[in-house]
C-alpha cells in the first residue's frame, strides 16, 4: 500500500509543478504514471484472477519422524501473460521443511512452474497443508495483488511406537486363539489333515499331492478355532486428565503412545485388534467416539494408527457410559485392554460387571498422579490386572 502511495504523491507532484512552473513535461510525466498504475492495476487483477495452484502428496500419513514428498503447481489459466507470479504455501508447526515451499517467476499464457519440498513428521499429529498464498503485479512492483488458494491438503502424522518385549500381554487367557468343542471357524493356514472331497469346496482346499497318489480328489482338513478380539479403548476425555493444560497433555501423548504400542503388540501376535476411542477426532463429526472394527488384515495396524494420530483431549461421554453401550458389542472371551488416567469406583463396579460378563479385562493407568497406587491396588482387588504407565520406558516393559 506504501508504493502505490507514494507513487500517487510523485504523480500529484509532477501536476503541481507543471501548473506552477507551465511546463508540460511535467503534466505528461504525471499523466504517464498514472497510466502505468492504471494499467497495472488492471494487468494485476486480472493475472490473480487467472491463477490455480494445486498440490500433490505422496501419501496423506506418515510415520514419526518419516518423510512426505509434496508437489506444487501453480498455472495461468488466462489468455495473458503474468509478468510475474509468487506462490508461497502455509505451513504448521510441527513439520519440519526441506527444501524451498514457494517460488516466483513470469507465466506465459495457459502455462505452469510446479515447485517441491519435504516435509517431516517430528510430532504426533494431524496437519493441514496449505494453503498456497499467491501473489502478482505489474512490472514495476506498484501494484500488487494477493489471494489465498481454496485448496488444502491433511497429512497424519503417526505416534511413537514402543516395542513391548513380552511375547504376549499377560492375562487370564491366551492372546490369540483359543480351541474350542464345536464348529465356529475354520482356519486355512493349520492344515490338520485329509478328507474326501465333497461337492462344494472350493479348490484352494483341494490337497494335490495326496489326490495324486490316491488318484482321488482329496480335501484339506483345517484346524477348528474361534478367534477372540481384543479391543484397546483409549480415554482422551479431558475432564479425566490433570487440570494444568501441559500435565494433561504430556498424560494424554503417553496415553497415546501406550495404546499404539499395545495394539502394534497385539497384532504382531496374529491377535484381532480393534479400537475404541473416547476423543475429540477433527476429522469426525464431532461425537466424541472413534472406533476401529476389530480385524488383523495388513492394513488394520495403519487404520489404527491414523485414528490415534488424528485424536486430541476434548469433550466426550464417561468412560462408564462407553463401556454400557459397548458391552453389547464384545464378543464372549474378550480382551478388553483400557487406556485411561483414573479409574473411579463407578468404574471399576463397570469393569467388574465386565469380567462377570465373560471378558478379560485389563487396565493401563498413564500418568503421575497421586492416587493412581490405589487405584492400582482397587482394580487388583477385584480380579483385574492393571499397570502403571508413567514414561515410555513403562510401555516397553508393560506387564498386565
Amino acid at each position: 500500500m506504501v508504493v502505490p502511495l507514494l507513487w500517487a504523491l510523485l504523480a500529484a507532484l509532477a501536476l503541481t509543478l507543471s501548473w506552477v512552473t507551465g511546463a508540460a513535461a511535467f503534466a505528461w510525466a504525471a499523466y504517464l504514471m498514472l497510466v502505468i498504475w492504471l494499467v497495472g492495476a488492471i494487468g494485476a487483477r486480472l493475472g490473480v484472477r487467472g491463477l490455480s495452484v494445486t498440490r500433490t502428496l505422496s501419501a496423506d500419513r506418515m510415520a514419526l519422524n518419516g518423510q512426505v514428498q509434496v508437489e506444487v503447481k501453480l498455472e495461468n489459466r488466462s489468455r495473458l501473460p503474468v509478468l510475474w507470479a509468487a506462490a508461497a504455501e502455509a505451513l504448521p508447526a510441527g513439520l519440519s521443511l526441506r527444501g524451498v515451499r514457494g517460488r516466483i517467476g513470469p507465466l506465459r499464457p495457459r502455462s505452469e512452474f510446479r515447485f517441491r519440498y519435504t516435509l517431516e513428521g517430528g510430532r504426533r499429529g494431524y496437519y493441514q497443508i496449505g494453503p498456497t498464498v499467491l501473489r502478482t503485479g505489474d512490472l514495476f512492483g506498484i501494484v500488487q495483488r494477493e489471494r489465498t488458494g481454496e485448496e488444502t491438503a491433511r497429512l497424519t502424522v503417526f505416534p511413537r511406537i514402543v516395542a513391548i518385549r513380552h511375547a504376549r500381554l499377560p492375562s487370564r487367557r491366551p492372546v490369540n486363539e483359543v480351541r474350542v468343542r464345536y464348529r465356529v471357524l475354520e482356519d486355512p493356514t493349520q492344515v490338520v489333515g485329509i478328507r474326501p472331497y465333497q461337492r462344494g469346496d472350493g479348490l484352494r482346499r483341494v490337497h494335490w499331492r495326496a489326490t495324486a497318489h490316491t488318484a482321488r480328489l482329496q480335501s484339506k482338513l483345517y484346524e477348528v478355532t474361534a478367534q477372540v478380539d481384543t479391543t484397546v479403548l483409549l480415554n482422551l476425555r479431558r475432564a479425566d486428565y490433570a487440570e494444568s493444560p501441559a500435565d494433561a497433555q504430556e498424560a494424554a501423548e503417553l496415553a497415546i503412545v501406550a495404546a499404539a504400542s499395545t495394539a502394534h503388540h497385539l497384532l504382531d501376535c496374529r491377535q484381532r485388534t480393534g479400537l475404541l476411542a473416547l476423543a475429540h477426532d477433527p476429522a469426525a463429526d464431532g461425537s466424541g467416539l472413534v472406533a476401529v472394527s476389530a480385524g488383523r488384515h495388513r492394513d488394520q495396524l495403519t487404520a489404527i494408527l491414523s485414528v490415534l494420530g488424528r485424536v486430541e483431549l476434548g469433550p466426550a461421554q464417561p468412560i462408564t457410559e462407553a463401556l454400557r453401550q459397548a458391552k453389547e458389542t464384545f464378543p464372549w472371551g474378550s480382551l478388553l485392554v483400557i487406556v485411561t488416567p483414573r479409574v473411579d469406583n463407578e468404574a471399576m463396579q463397570a469393569l467388574l460387571g465386565l469380567r462377570n460378563a465373560g471378558l478379560a479385562v485389563s487396565v493401563i493407568l498413564v500418568g503421575r498422579a497421586a492416587e493412581l497406587p490405589a487405584e492400582a491396588a482397587g482394580l487388583a482387588a477385584l480380579g483385574i490386572g492393571a499397570a502403571r504407565v508413567r514414561s515410555e520406558a513403562d510401555v516397553r516393559g508393560l506387564s498386565l
